[in-house]
C-alpha cells in the first residue's frame, strides 16, 4: 500500500489534517456527551439533533448557563464553546472546500470555498501544516473541557442527591 496518494504538493498536510478528522470527532462526541449531561433528560441521538440546529450554539449556550458552574468554570466553558463554533468552521473549510495546488504561486496548496449565501465571495486560503496542527490541537483542548465539565456536572448532581 502506497505511503501516501496524494500530489506530493499535499504530502505536510496529509498527518495534520488526519489528526484534525479524529480530534474534531473526539471533540464532537465530547460535546454531545456534554449535552447529555447538562439537559439529564436527554439520549445521545436527541443532543445530536440539537447539534445539528440552525440555533445549535445558542442551545449550547443556553444550556450551559444551566450548568451549575459559576465564575471562572462557567466563563471558561462559555468561552470554549464560542471558540469551538469558530474552529468548526475553521475545520469545515478544510473538510469542504476545494483543494488544488496553485503552480503560479510555487505550488502551495490552496483552498476555494463556494459561498453559501447569494452576493457572498469565494473564500480563498493556503493553510499551512502549521496551521492544521494547531486547529487539530484545539479540538483536543475542546474535547478535554466538555469532558471535564460533563464528569463535574455528573459528579456534583450525584452528590446533591445522595
Amino acid at each position: 500500500m502506497p505511503e501516501d496518494i496524494v500530489d506530493s504538493f499535499y504530502r505536510d498536510l496529509v498527518q495534520p489534517l488526519g489528526n484534525l478528522v479524529i480530534l474534531f470527532a473526539q471533540a464532537e462526541a465530547s460535546l454531545v456527551d456534554l449535552l447529555i449531561a447538562l439537559d439529564g433528560r436527554i439520549d445521545q441521538r436527541a443532543a445530536q439533533r440539537i447539534l445539528k440546529a440552525d440555533d445549535a450554539k445558542q442551545k449550547v449556550l443556553a444550556l450551559a448557563q444551566t450548568s451549575g458552574l459559576v465564575d471562572y468554570e462557567l466563563t471558561e466553558l462559555l468561552n470554549g464553546i464560542d471558540q469551538y463554533w469558530a474552529d468548526r468552521e475553521s475545520r469545515n473549510r478544510f473538510i469542504h472546500d476545494e483543494w488544488f495546488v496553485a503552480l503560479r504561486d510555487g505550488g502551495i496548496p490552496t483552498t476555494r470555498g463556494l459561498p453559501l449565501r447569494k452576493g457572498s465571495s469565494v473564500i480563498w486560503d493556503s493553510p499551512t501544516s502549521g496551521e492544521v496542527w494547531n486547529l487539530a490541537s484545539r479540538f483536543l483542548e475542546h474535547h478535554g473541557l466538555f469532558s471535564h465539565v460533563a464528569y463535574r456536572v455528573r459528579r456534583d448532581r450525584e452528590f446533591d442527591a445522595g
